[in-house]
């Protein structure tokens, strides 16, 4: 079993206009919170706040837990990786194509979570229309009162026009808005797309290329709301530029952790009653890889009410999500077989020793295959529209866990809540466990 001295969680905001450090403290401070409740040891853990090499910023520092030998903790440090500063002056006009897709589509074909939301749009515009068409036909002034109404009715307008300007802006264009922009992608919205996965890209090699004590020994990547598409895509990029990276062939040529992963590959039906041995095989794994000489740190994924779960419905591209799966564009928990020789890995050779002979042969990870050893888990609040069940697209590999909660039929119920300090917040107990930090 790998030793792990030192490890890392990174935290990605979500949509709307996010302030650098807001999401990263509320979330140490209820995981601090919650790790005391389990463990009364923890109180004594210190949070110390210091300066953060990782990201391109200066406004976000590192905020390092103190280790607890008596709970079997490690050192913990948690970073943010903050991009809302690239979604910046969203337009409607940025929008349209977003918009006429996603609107404009049959409820047959939306998420269930989201129907409500589609039944809400339609009838709030339905009866509306039939109101004033109403009181167009119906409704009938006196001429002395006209120029009352006149100046009353556009008072009233204006103070109603203002607050539907306010919300629509804060509530539609600044989050919303870079749901639209980040998965569409139209002319105007590449530049910011692009900035975005390359300074996530640039801090995941960063968090990978520590070379001092404060390198860690596993990293867990947390995402919330709109952030876990943003995550997703930057795990999956590096994924292709570190999954053939080995540099110790295996002993006696075996493999059993790869061979154990690919089993339950080829049969994912068995991963539903077993998710234990799964979710322990993907970790043996990794273990294994780290020992052969394989760079990849990221044991776990963690997502929380992620927009990331209907990408079939936010994301506007000609090519169906399940060719792009099909292709390995989209990792899949457990990762899709080769529809040749069923497996998830491929023959690689390392560099020879002597003179181009002797080569050592090694089976890697195919560039699909991500999810072989990191885990996934998603937590989700059944209130909550923007988030949901995960394995619907990704895969019986992903660990969905829904936690009940009630709300207004068209609002996203505890969206924001999920790791607020509290008594019985059944979320913030799941990602506590998910981290696995002790």
């Amino acid at each position: 079993m790998k030793t792990i001295d030192r490890q890392a969680v990174i935290i990605v905001h979500g949509m709307g206009e996010q302030r650098p450090m807001d999401t990263l403290r509320s979330f140490v401070e209820g995981i601090k919170w919650q790790m005391e409740q389990n463990d009364p040891t923890e109180v004594k853990a210190k949070v110390r706040s210091k300066p953060d090499s990782i990201g391109d910023i200066y406004e976000t520092v590192r905020l390092s837990l103190e280790s607890n030998h008596q709970a079997g903790r490690p050192i913990t440090d948690f970073y943010e990786f903050y991009w809302a500063h690239n979604m910046r002056g969203t337009k409607f006009s940025q929008m349209g194509t977003w918009l006429t897709q996603v609107i404009f589509r049959r409820v047959s074909r939306i998420p269930a979570q989201l129907q409500r939301i589609w039944w809400t749009v339609w009838g709030i515009f339905i009866l509306a229309s039939v109101a004033s068409l109403a009181c167009t036909h119906w409704l009938h002034v006196p001429g002395w009162f006209k120029p009352v109404a006149a100046v009353l009715g556009g008072a009233f307008f204006s103070m109603i026009w203002g607050s539907i300007g306010s919300f629509v802006k804060s509530s539609f264009l600044n989050s919303l808005g870079d749901v639209a922009r980040y998965m569409t992608p139209e002319p105007d919205n590449i530049a910011e797309r692009s900035h975005i996965r390359q300074q996530g890209i640039t801090f995941l090699r960063k968090m990978h290329n520590i070379s001092n004590r404060t390198k860690p020994d596993r990293i867990i990547v947390v995402a919330h709301s709109l952030g876990t598409a943003v995550a997703y895509d930057l795990l999956r990029l590096l994924w292709t530029e570190q999954n053939t990276v080995y540099t110790t062939p295996p002993p006696g040529n075996q493999q059993p952790m790869l061979d154990a992963v690919n089993v339950f590959a080829r049969q994912p039906l068995t991963i539903t009653p077993n998710y234990g041995a799964f979710a322990d095989a993907q970790h043996n794994l990794w273990e294994e890889a780290q020992s052969l000489g394989n760079p990849w740190l990221v044991t776990d994924f963690i997502t929380l009410g992620a927009a990331l779960n209907a990408i079939d419905y936010f994301m506007v591209n000609k090519v169906s999500v399940s060719k792009l799966i099909e292709q390995r564009e989209l990792p899949v928990c457990p990762p899709e077989t080769d529809q040749n020789d069923h497996n998830i890995f491929y023959r690689e050779y390392l560099p020879a020793t002597d003179a181009g002979k002797n080569r050592k042969g090694i089976n890697v990870l195919n560039h699909g295959a991500l999810f072989a050893m990191t885990r996934w888990t998603n937590i989700f609040y059944t209130s909550d529209f923007v988030g949901g069940p995960m394995q619907r697209i990704f895969g019986l590999g992903v660990r969905d866990i829904a936690v009940k909660r009630k709300s207004l039929w068209c609002y996203p119920g505890g969206h924001t809540d999920y790791w607020a300090g509290g008594k019985n917040n059944e979320a913030l107990k799941a990602i506590v466990e998910a981290l696995k930090l002790s």
